[in-house]
């Protein structure tokens, strides 16, 4: 081989090894822009130099990402609605929304009945309170705002599911609600009465009697107590009592027990009828049963008298 052809050779050699570098190149950049999801902004030359930038804006696109979803974690959460189990007719009913915004703004808060909004709160409009419907016509408007929601002269017809809607501002729009029931209780006007056959028994009779609570809405749960034990009712039943427009319903419990020997104590029967309507009212009446016990045989006493009074 002569010296010329040996320095074409290495010539040829060499821009060889330059062609596969720049493929090798290539192939790197396409990897690296293909990873980097930015396919538009891949610049595909000849030379091997990548920019920078596409890389840059993936990497704030993806710290963004992130942010949201720490936001989004870190916004409205935790609501709770707080209304009373059971109220009176006619009175005035304070009705709480609990919630925590977080880094959130309120955009609002709104409360349904039976799946009707009747009051709204917007922070953003003026005046930011709305209502709706019959039910809105009972909201006092001064007494509430963005956590709660005041009505008065509630009535039975007002029993039933409450709904709390609570909605956070852009750019989340989180919203969360929370239901509770409420009862609205027409309550009995009067204290229950008790009735018994006799006011003496002696063992193995069986005592009958009854308790009868007045009318309201919803009835009387009624109970019994036989010296301080409590009995199960032989009946239970609620009759109708129409009152003006309102129905309401009146309490009567049974109750029938055999006397066995071990049931008077002190030779009584203390006997009470308990009647209560959830925490509203509670009433009780009760009566002292007494012991009949036999006359003692008179062993001076002659035979036209051989009972005498004990």
């Amino acid at each position: 081989m002569t010296s010329s052809t040996g320095q074409k050779y290495l010539i040829t050699l060499y821009f060889a090894f330059l062609a596969l570098s720049e493929c090798i190149c290539y192939a790197f950049r396409m990897i690296i822009c293909i990873k980097s999801f930015e396919f538009s902004s891949c610049n595909f030359a000849s030379r091997c130099e990548l920019k920078n930038q596409s890389v840059v804006e993936h990497s704030e696109r993806r710290l963004n990402k992130s942010y949201n979803r720490q936001k989004s974690v870190h916004g409205l959460k935790d609501i709770s609605i707080d209304i009373p189990l059971a109220v009176a007719a006619g009175t005035t009913v304070n009705m709480s929304c609990g919630y925590d915004l977080e880094s959130d703004t309120l955009y609002v808060m709104k409360w349904y009945y039976k799946g009707s909004e009747f009051f709204r709160f917007v922070p953003k409009e003026m005046p930011p309170t709305s209502t709706f419907g019959e039910l809105g016509n009972k909201v006092i408007l001064n007494k509430s705002d963005a956590h709660r929601v005041v009505l008065r002269d509630l009535q039975p017809n007002y029993t039933g599911k409450y709904l709390c809607e609570v909605s956070g501002d852009s750019p989340s729009f989180t919203t969360l609600v929370d239901v509770g029931y409420m009862h609205v209780a027409n309550l009995p006007k009067g204290d229950p009465q008790v009735r018994f056959e006799k006011i003496r028994y002696a063992v193995g009779d069986t005592v009958r009697g009854n308790c009868t609570v007045p009318s309201g809405n919803p009835p009387a749960n009624v109970t019994w107590t036989v010296n301080g034990i409590p009995v199960n009712s032989s009946f239970i039943m609620n009759v109708t009592d129409k009152l003006g427009d309102n129905q309401q319903l009146m309490s009567i419990a049974g109750l029938d027990f055999e006397i066995i020997p071990d049931s008077f104590n002190n030779g009584r029967l203390h006997i009470v009828c308990n009647a209560n309507v959830f925490h509203l009212y509670k009433k009780q009446a009760d009566v002292s049963l007494m012991e009949e016990r036999p006359r003692l045989a008179s062993v001076l006493g002659t035979r036209e008298s051989s009972y005498i009074d004990p």
